[in-house]
Formats: C-alpha cells, sequence, structure tokens
C-alpha cells in the first residue's frame, strides 16, 4: 500500500476501532467512529473508487437498501420531525454498508483486533456496571431495578453485546492451545454469563441459549465424531431437561391456589372497619388471593407510622406503595388490614419501599425472580389485572396495537414518519387500559417495520436481511450465524432498529461479517 494512501487507511481501522469500542459504553462513541471513517474516505481522495466498490456489490447495495424504505415512506408521512429523527438514528443501516463494503478487505489480524477491542470493551462496561450495583461506582439515577445498573445504553442491548462477546471469546478459546489463556477466556466467559443472569436481561439470556442450542444441533447432524456426536447429543438432551424442569418449577409455584370460600367473606376488621372485597379479581400471591380482606384505610395509617413515603406514591421500582403492601401481605396469606399490616418487621417495611411484592422472593436469584414476574403477569393479566408496569404483558398491548394499524395500512402502512401518531391514535380507538406513558410502538421489529411499510416493506427488509447471508455463503459461519441468531432473537421481542445503540451494533457487525470479515487478503 502507498504512502498516500496508508494515513487515510490508519484512519479508517482507527473509526471501526472507535465504533467497536463505543458499542457497549458510548452512544457518543458510536457516532463519532462514523464521522472518522467519513474523514478518512475524503483525505483518501479514492472516494469515487470506493463508491464504484461498493455500488459493485450487490449485496451491499440490498443490505443498504433498507434505508430506501424510510425515504420512500417519507412520501406519504405527516409528521416530518419524527420521520427525519428517524432517518437519522437510522443513518448506520446505509452508511456502514457503504464505508466497509466501499473499503478493501481487512486483514485477520485487524478483525480479530476489533473484535478483542469490542470484547474488552463489554468486559469493562459489566465491571463498572457491577460497580453501580455494589454503589462504588456514583450514577446520577437511582437504581431501583437490577437492570437500571446498565448505566451506558439499554440493559437489553447490552445484553445482547454481551451474548456475542461470550460467543467471541469461545471461538478464540477453542483455536487457543495456551493453557494460561485458555483459562484466562473460561474465566471471562464465565463472568459474562454470570454478569448476564446478574442483569436479568431475559432477550439477551434467551438468545445466548438459543445460540447453544443451535450449536449443538450443528454438531449432532454435522460432525462425524461418535464420541463428539454423542457428547452433543447429551448436551442437547440436558438443556431440553434442565431449561424444562426450570421452568416448570417456577410454573408450579404460580398456579398453587389456597381454596376461600367466596360467600362466607367477614365484612369487618378487628377494629370494625368495613373490609372492602373483590372476589372477581382472581390475582394471587404464592397461592393466596390479593385482593380480598381488604382495608385501605387501616393500612395507610399503620404505614405513615412506619414509612416517610406516601402511601399512594411509588415504590423505588415505581408500582404504588399501597399496591406493593397489598401484595406482599397477600404472599404471607395475611389479610390487608391494621392487624396484619402491625406484624411486619422494619426490615420489611423498607423491602415494601424497594419494591418487594413478594416474600418468597427474598434471597432469590434475579433471575429466577424476574422469571416468576413475568409468569405473575401473565396470571395477573388473564384474571383481568392491569398491564401498565409490566413489560412482558405490554408488550401484548403493543402487538395488538400495530397487527390494527397494519390490517388498516397492509400495503405500503402509514410512512416513515407517521408511526407514533398511528399508534397514539390506535390506542386511542381501542380504548386501551395503558397509560399515556406506556403507549409505545410495537416491540418487535417486524411489527415495526410493517406498520411503517406495510407487506411489501416487511418482504424487502426481510430479504436484504437473509438472502446476502444465503449469497455470501455464510449461513454456517460460526461469527455471522451467532450474529445472526442473536440478532434475530432480539427482534421478536425488541425495536432493535429504533435506537442508536441496536441500529449501530447490527449494521456494524452485519458489515464486518458479511463484507469484510469472509475476506482474508493481507492488506496491512
Amino acid at each position: 500500500m502507498s504512502n498516500q494512501t496508508s494515513f487515510p487507511r490508519k484512519i479508517y481501522y482507527f473509526g471501526l476501532a472507535v465504533i467497536a469500542i463505543g458499542l457497549p459504553v458510548s452512544v457518543f462513541l458510536m457516532s463519532l467512529g462514523q464521522f472518522i471513517i467519513l474523514a478518512g474516505l475524503l483525505l483518501d481522495g479514492r472516494l469515487v473508487e470506493k463508491l464504484k466498490r461498493f455500488r459493485s456489490n450487490k449485496m451491499a447495495v440490498l443490505v443498504s437498501s433498507v434505508m430506501l424504505l424510510h425515504f420512500l415512506g417519507l412520501l406519504y408521512s405527516t409528521d416530518f420531525n419524527y420521520g427525519f429523527n428517524d432517518i437519522r438514528v437510522k443513518a448506520p443501516l446505509l452508511l456502514l454498508p457503504l464505508f466497509i463494503a466501499g473499503a478493501e478487505p481487512l486483514s485477520k489480524k485487524t478483525i480479530n483486533w476489533l473484535l478483542a477491542g469490542f470484547v474488552a470493551s463489554v468486559t469493562v462496561g459489566t465491571v463498572i456496571c457491577m460497580g453501580v450495583y455494589y454503589g462504588i461506582v456514583p450514577t446520577k439515577k437511582p437504581v431501583n431495578d437490577i437492570r437500571d445498573i446498565s448505566i451506558f445504553i439499554s440493559h437489553i442491548r447490552f445484553s445482547l453485546m454481551i451474548a456475542l462477546s461470550v460467543f467471541i471469546t469461545a471461538w478464540y478459546l477453542y483455536h487457543e492451545s495456551s493453557f494460561a489463556l485458555k483459562t484466562g477466556y473460561l474465566i471471562l466467559i464465565a463472568w459474562l454469563i454470570i454478569f448476564l443472569t446478574v442483569l436479568n436481561a431475559i432477550t439477551g439470556i434467551v438468545a445466548l441459549v438459543v445460540v447453544v442450542f443451535a450449536l449443538l444441533l450443528f454438531g449432532l447432524f454435522t460432525l462425524k465424531n461418535r464420541i463428539v456426536k454423542t457428547s452433543a447429543l447429551i448436551a442437547v438432551l440436558l438443556l431440553i431437561a434442565g431449561l424444562g424442569f426450570y421452568l416448570k418449577t417456577l410454573t408450579d409455584l404460580t398456579r398453587v391456589i389456597h381454596p376461600v370460600d367466596l360467600s362466607k367473606l367477614e365484612k369487618k376488621t378487628a377494629l370494625g372497619n368495613d373490609y372492602v372485597h373483590y372476589p372477581d379479581r382472581f390475582e394471587s400471591e404464592n397461592g393466596y388471593l390479593t385482593w380480598i380482606y381488604y382495608s385501605p384505610a387501616e393500612l395507610e395509617k399503620v404505614w405513615s407510622k412506619n414509612s416517610n413515603m406516601r402511601f399512594l406514591g411509588l415504590s423505588k421500582k415505581g408500582d404504588t406503595v399501597a399496591y406493593t403492601l397489598v401484595r406482599y401481605l397477600a404472599s404471607k396469606g395475611l389479610r390487608k388490614d391494621a392487624a396484619a399490616a402491625a406484624t411486619l418487621s422494619p426490615e420489611e417495611f423498607r423491602l415494601i419501599e424497594n419494591g418487594e411484592t413478594n416474600v418468597n422472593d427474598i434471597g432469590r436469584s434475579e433471575l429466577s425472580k424476574r422469571v416468576l414476574q413475568i409468569l405473575w403477569e401473565f396470571r395477573n393479566y388473564q384474571a383481568g389485572g392491569n398491564s401498565n408496569g409490566h413489560s412482558a404483558i405490554m408488550r401484548l398491548e403493543f402487538w395488538k396495537a400495530a397487527l390494527s394499524i397494519i390490517k388498516k395500512h397492509p400495503i405500503i402502512g402509514v410512512g416513515t414518519g407517521d408511526v407514533k401518531i398511528a399508534f397514539m391514535d390506535q390506542y386511542e380507538e381501542m380504548h386501551s387500559t395503558l397509560d399515556p406513558g406506556h403507549r409505545l410502538r410495537a416491540h418487535n421489529q417486524f411489527l415495526a417495520i410493517t406498520v411503517a411499510f406495510g407487506v411489501l416493506g416487511l418482504a424487502w427488509f426481510l430479504l436484504a436481511m437473509i438472502y446476502p447471508m444465503i449469497r455470501e455463503g455464510l449461513t454456517f459461519n460460526y461469527f455471522y450465524a451467532v450474529f445472526f441468531i442473536i440478532v434475530f432473537i432480539s427482534m421478536l421481542n425488541e425495536d432493535t432498529l429504533e435506537t442508536q445503540a441496536g441500529v449501530t451494533f447490527y449494521a456494524f457487525f452485519n458489515s464486518l461479517f458479511l463484507f469484510a470479515c469472509k475476506r482474508t487478503a493481507d492488506t496491512n
């Protein structure tokens, strides 16, 4: 490579490194890296040549054409502020394929350094987050939920990056011969997995498990060594059995109902006040019905004597204190009156202030708490409970609204700019029980695309997402397959491409693995 182009090339490498390192810890660095690459292109003096290289790569053009949908969607939008902001956020879908496919191939050494920088940054991010968890690292926002320790980006996006880092590290573990390095890689993998469970990000955990399952199945059907195939089969069966037993154990905890004769409920408390009973609400905690033997006035008096928090105010987790207290008393099999509340210890009042709703959750792992919370949300929803503040159940409302919008605009959708308007109107039309602050978008990338661009847009999006992998022969490439599964799982449960961290994560690694990683010529 000539001296004339070596400096711009180094700028290109530096820009890629800034993005890789910035992904887990800094939205600013994500953007800065792209500006650095653009500056390198302008300094290079071969911009036309790189554009030609990009245009000649049909798969790169196809991948970046997703942005064309967004530009076309402006033509039939009315809210241009929302539309242009959406395009700004999703600019990496166009820029990163152009930058990476338009540049010369990356060497294996360069790719290894980029992946190492990414994993190192993820690891540093997890250490800082644990510092937040233990109060060592100060943070501007209070940590009311374990997921709040992800202070750099959304805990869900961070969990996807952790999952990818686990498998990147596993690749180097497999190919490493040094015992010391193998040990280090094993420790790192264990740390990342432990942190992922602590973070309590179900999307990332599910993605991790699905990838492990997929790799085991791949080994089962492709490897010829009988011992390895048998080991893979045993591992698959153990994984299925273990997950099944774990979920069944937790599910059984939510199914127990202690029988109550609803026709013989007492009407008065020990202090002579009236009980309020809601026998038609079958919500329960540890099998005890929640909304019977309820005396709000008595609870408020006892609460006010033991806490500075307002009875009708919010706990540290965001639910009302009254609601949290009622659930906690129910979980102990107690009535919701003064006599029952008076039996609570000072420590229990502090737990309720922190948002603890079930006495049996004390001492449970964060992951088990989260799974039980999701199971409780579904039972609560089936019993006619309110979905507000319950992320798993609120998604049902999001998806219901999205499907209703799609039915009205099935072919080309509502356009880039009118997605928010369409959702707000649909929630009103549905008479949704969601509070205005909880009336969000689809939380499913495929539904989000269909709302904006209709089934034609969805078909184009899926083509741009899946066909390049097949055309470039990367269906069974380890890195790309792992990345693709993780992203696909996230898109089922999240608007992955609707935030800067999510869209940059997808565009960066998709372009890297498609258009640079598979080329191994030494260009340094």
